[in-house]
């Protein structure tokens, strides 16, 4: 083989290594964990220190761990929840993909019956946590009675400051899916029913929640898209049954519906699959559900892999060293593998698969073509006052689920020129570019002695 022919074969074999590296970047993900407990001292209702641990898709140790505070500190107030209720500690993804949320008590460790206590004496926080830089924000208290007298669980946001949020509380005024922003003492009951609210999500647009209230057993959506103010309704769309226990769920699209359950065998107990049709929601099976014996699921998040099934991540129900598990969906006798254990004295709660590349930042491309020009604008135009539908392909050049003039500067910015910012996710590593820098310089002396 000539000494021409051998560059071109390690330009290809290069450009090849190259390539599978980026394939395998943007392949990587990463899974959060809401983890309670330090370990130290047996869980139980009293106030107990809160973290989020970071794990690769495919499980093992955990990456890296963002502890809540627990103590005040600057603007920011504790976070902690409950070490024995099972039903706190819900974790969710923001609209825009920015952040991640979760809801506690005002309290220090050791607090004692925290989930009983009255706000504003012990108040209901938010946590925000920036997933680029690992930022936390507990600076939202509330002064009110929000969740007064019960458990706040789960906070859902479109762009990490609209705030959506699920609990139960003495009276039920004081409970249900409640409504607030990023820094305020107060919120809105948006409905008077379901008042004993377990996860609030938002899907496409539109809220949903998770509920053990009578008539509200399953999941429910709530309002039209994201309400803000009082009297909505809520409607059942997957009735789980009354002994189903159902907690967390994930739609992997507009038609197919997960709901994580805690329940018996026998009362549907496991992951169940609803597919609807016409409007109309159907149970099709329950994962994990021999109907003899089942692997009780809490915490609940998930993907879709290159086949188009659906890969499910959960949290057991075990109340101390409980297990992180996936489960891909080929079907409904799929099984589970243990992704990672919980150590002795803490409990994992909830869980959201992230991908770890993000979308560009900042994107005024809206039709793709690799261009910011006019037929961009008309995109904008044409989607100006959409609200809750984080895309650019409507005129959503910023991410945050709204189309509106902030969108329109980003255009001005980027007009004639690059479509969009670059994401941090998405540059390669150094060997990476230092290979194909390699390759081209290989590719180019070939090309010089071919001519």
């Amino acid at each position: 083989m000539s000494k021409s022919a051998w560059k071109l074969k390690f330009v290809q074999l290069t450009l090849g290594v190259v390539a599978s590296g980026l394939a395998a970047e943007v392949a990587m993900a990463d899974l959060y964990v809401v983890r309670v407990g330090d370990g130290s001292a047996t869980l139980s209702p009293a106030a107990t220190a809160a973290f989020v641990e970071k794990f690769a898709d495919g499980g093992g140790s955990a990456v890296s761990t963002i502890a809540m505070p627990t103590a005040a500190s600057g603007a920011n107030f504790p976070l902690t929840t409950s070490g024995s209720a099972t039903g706190e500690g819900y974790l969710s993804l923001s609209g825009n993909g920015q952040y991640l949320l979760m809801g506690g008590y005002n309290a220090v460790p050791l607090v004692s019956g925290i989930a009983s206590t009255t706000s504003p004496a012990v108040s209901r926080v938010v946590g925000r946590i920036e997933l680029a830089t690992s930022a936390v924000d507990t600076t939202t208290s509330f002064t009110d009675t929000s969740f007064s007298g019960g458990a706040m669980r789960s906070v859902a946001s479109d762009d990490g400051v609209k705030l959506w949020m699920a609990g139960s509380g003495s009276p039920g005024a004081n409970a249900g899916v409640r409504y607030t922003t990023l820094g305020a003492t107060t919120s809105t009951q948006l409905t008077s029913a379901p008042t004993n609210v377990r996860v609030a999500k938002i899907f496409n647009g539109q809220l949903y929640l998770s509920s053990a209230s009578t008539t509200y057993f399953g999941v429910s959506s709530t309002g039209v898209g994201l309400p803000t103010e009082a009297g909505q309704t809520s409607t059942l769309i997957a009735s789980t049954g009354a002994a189903s226990s159902s907690y967390d769920f994930w739609f992997k699209d507009a038609d197919t519906l997960y709901v994580a359950g805690d329940a018996s065998a026998a009362n549907g107990g496991g992951i169940q699959k609803w597919t609807q049709s016409g409007g109309t929601w159907t149970q099709q099976y329950i994962l994990l559900n021999t109907g003899a014996a089942t692997t009780g699921v809490r915490g609940l998040s998930g993907t879709v892999d290159g086949s188009g099934n659906a890969v499910l991540y959960g949290t057991t129900t075990a109340t101390s060293a409980n297990q992180l598990i996936s489960v891909v969906d080929t079907g409904a006798t799929a099984t589970a593998t243990t992704l990672a254990t919980a150590a002795a004295n803490t409990a994992f709660r909830g869980v959201v698969f992230v991908g770890s590349v993000a979308p560009p930042a900042n994107n005024a491309d809206f039709n793709g073509d690799n261009v910011v020009d006019g037929k961009d604008f008309l995109v904008w135009q044409r989607g100006f006052g959409l609200t809750g539908q984080p895309n650019k392909s409507t005129g959503d050049a910023n991410g945050d689920g709204n189309v509106n003039a902030a969108d329109l500067t980003i255009w001005k910015s980027k007009f004639g020129g690059p479509p969009a910012e670059v994401a941090v996710g998405a540059v390669p590593e150094p060997a990476t570019l230092g290979m194909l820098g390699i390759a081209l310089a290989a590719f180019a002396g070939v090309r010089r002695r071919a001519k």
